[in-house]
Formats: C-alpha cells, structure tokens, sequence
C-alpha cells in the first residue's frame, strides 16, 4: 500500500499515478480531472489572464490611481496660488496662517509626488536592467 504525506492508502484514493522518474526526482505526479473554478469575485483573474470586470465594475489602473494622485497635487498647488493672490490683492479676506498652511501642503504634496515618481522610475530601471 502506497502512502502519501505519511498517510497509507490516500494515493490510490487521490488517483495519484507513478511515473517513470518520478521516484528520482522526489515529484508525486496527480493523475485525474482538472478542477473547475468559476470566477464569483471581480477580484479573480480570468481564464485569458487580467481581470476583466463582472458587470459593470472598472478595475483600478495603476494609471489612474497616478493621474489621481497628480490632480490633487495640481489642487493642492492651485489652492496656494488662490490664497497667496486673495492676501495680495485683498490682506483682510485671508488669514497669513491659512496661506501658509496652504503653501506648507502645496509643497509636501509636491514633494511626496516627487519621491514617489523618483522610486517608480528607479523600480522601472531595475526591471528593465534585471538579468
């Protein structure tokens, strides 16, 4: 009687087949049916690769999480430029605190964007120049 992962009898039961080589190898070949999987969950991959949405649901891309992330940088800075003109035209209607929260989240925004744009590119050189 065969065993398999120290359990007598569970070969024949799994349908577990020898092959010639096998034993020299150390690989227990599985004979029998493929397994059928259905895709119930978006986040599944499909049988062609990729995940095509169920219904009417839109992966995220790595594209647009990075355009979304530019477009609040670009609001962030536009909201500085907005308060640095409303002080300058205007000191009364604005807070000096308030423009210079504004600038300090321009700036960290740029700049967190700036890192991250840098370690993506750097990523991108490794693959590309992986052996």
């Amino acid at each position: 009687m065969s065993t398999l992962f120290g359990i007598s009898g569970i070969s024949a039961t799994l349908g577990v087949q020898p092959v010639p080589g096998g034993a020299l190898t150390g690989a227990t070949p599985v004979g029998g049916e493929k397994l059928k999987l259905s895709r119930a969950d978006p986040r599944h991959f499909a049988a062609g690769g990729g995940t095509p949405p169920l219904g009417e649901e839109k992966p995220a891309s790595f594209e647009q999480a990075m355009l979304n992330a530019m477009d609040g940088v670009n609001a962030m800075q536009l909201d500085s430029s907005n308060a640095i003109e409303a002080m300058m035209t205007d000191p009364d209607s604005v807070d000096a605190h308030d423009v210079t929260i504004a600038m300090a989240k321009a700036s960290m925004s740029l700049n967190i964007t700036r890192t991250v744009l840098d370690r993506v590119v750097r990523a991108w050189k490794d693959i590309i120049n992986t052996r």
